[in-house]
């Protein structure tokens, strides 16, 4: 990892180093820098900059080096003809060149120009292509460590019910023994039990999956050991979201090499100088030569290879207006999502607290018998979906969020700035 590496994670570890953070998400979103996918499009971007270069050197030519070395059965005539070989022509059996030429390409109608815009248009595309991959995989990251605390959460719910139940058990068997309680309500309890542990194989088994995408994600394999981070607020909307500028990119890059295709077309001029030395007998004088070389391209299928990146600019474009429509909809499907998953969590902390007085009212009643067994394992039961559902719209919120850091473009500094911060 190149782009992101030399400033990105330096800029991270200085950051925390003056904030203290040490957070368990930070670490973890910290690792996700490192993950095979985020440098594979930091190798492409590098790769984009190097074509940028490249595309910037055109205007100072090229040439090339050249020696060679011959030997004939007979003399041969050596160098080029000139009124001095005349005079005195040099022969030879081994004679050997060297020679330099180089080559300066004359602009005239724009054809380097059009491969510079193509090559920065597509290394502002690389990069922001970058920036994507990283905050997708750490949005990864963050839905799979939010949904593997709310899993753990629900988890401890449940285990907090099955004591619950185990003590009613005990207290039940102990009745239908001396006659003061009913069998029925012992198949209540024992019936509750067996639904408690179907539920914790089937909250194992999501642990198990959340657990394996958050080492997918970071590389590391950790459980959350921390609570559950504050929500950030709801970010302010840019001026233009990352798949917005991604489509403009694209477009520009596609309409870039458009324009170098059509212009490649026409004729090209070049300032030409070689320079030739011979070796092989005495009196062989050197060899040098200016001029300028008219090209005209005569290439038939080059004209439709032109039009076929017409096409697809036009296309490109239409891309990047579908993209603004997108990108609305995503990003008012996650403030939806958002708002209503703050709206349930504030809703929920006070229906938790409420149930939890109602299941121990509930239980002092149903062991004097007041209340019937069902009921107090209806609350029960009502109680821990609850909390479950707390749990769940925690994770939504920060779920929600962190889509629309990866649609927005966020900052990769800012988004683990944000989750790391005390």
């Amino acid at each position: 990892m190149k782009a992101l590496s030399a400033a990105a994670i330096l800029g991270l570890w200085l950051t925390c180093s003056h904030t203290a953070c040490a957070s368990e998400l930070g670490d973890l979103l910290r690792a996700t820098l490192e993950h095979p996918a985020v440098q594979a499009r930091s190798l492409d971007t590098q790769a984009a900059r190097d074509d940028m270069s490249a595309a910037n050197r055109l205007y100072l030519g090229g040439g090339g080096f050249s020696a060679e070395s011959s030997r004939y059965e007979d003399r041969r005539f050596a160098g080029v003809l000139s009124p001095a070989t005349f005079a005195n022509p040099p022969f030879a059996r081994t004679i050997s060149r060297y020679g330099v030429s180089y080559s300066i390409p004359i602009d005239l109608f724009g054809v380097i120009t059009a491969s510079r815009e193509a090559a920065k248009s597509n290394m502002a595309a690389a990069e922001l292509i970058e920036r994507q991959e990283t905050l997708l995989k750490l949005h990864a990251a963050v839905d799979s460590y939010t949904r593997l605390q709310a899993l753990q959460r629900q988890a401890a719910a449940v285990r907090a019910q099955r004591q619950r139940v185990d003590t009613t058990l005990d207290r039940i068997r102990q009745e239908v023994q001396v006659q003061l309680a009913a069998g029925v309500d012992l198949k209540l309890a024992e019936s509750e039990a067996a639904r408690i542990a179907s539920d914790e194989v089937r909250l194992r088994g999501m642990m198990e999956e959340a657990r394996a995408s958050l080492r997918e994600a970071t590389g590391r394999d950790a459980l959350p050991s921390q609570p559950p981070r504050p929500i950030p607020s709801w970010p302010v909307d840019i001026a233009e979201a990352l798949p917005v500028q991604l489509a403009r990119a694209q477009a520009e890059a596609i309409g870039a090499q458009a324009k170098e295709a059509h212009r490649a077309l026409l004729p090209s001029i070049a300032a030409v100088g070689d320079y030739s030395q011979y070796d092989g007998t005495s009196g062989i004088p050197d060899a040098w030569g200016v001029g300028a070389r008219f090209t005209m391209p005569l290439d038939l299928s080059a004209h439709e290879r032109a039009n076929a990146l017409d096409a697809r600019a036009r296309a490109a474009e239409r891309r990047q207006a579908a993209a603004v429509g997108e990108v609305m909809r995503q990003l008012a499907g996650l403030r939806a999502a958002y708002d209503s998953a703050l709206a349930d969590l504030a809703a929920i902390e006070t229906e938790v607290a409420a149930r939890q007085q109602v299941v121990e009212v509930q239980a002092e009643l149903q062991r004097v018998g007041v209340t019937s067994m069902e009921d107090l394992l209806r609350q029960q039961r009502d109680l821990v979906d609850a909390e479950s559902r707390r749990a769940e719209a925690q994770a939504r919120a920060m779920q929600s969020w962190s889509a629309s850091q990866v649609v927005l473009g966020a900052s990769v500094h800012d988004f683990i700035a944000q989750l790391d911060s005390d």
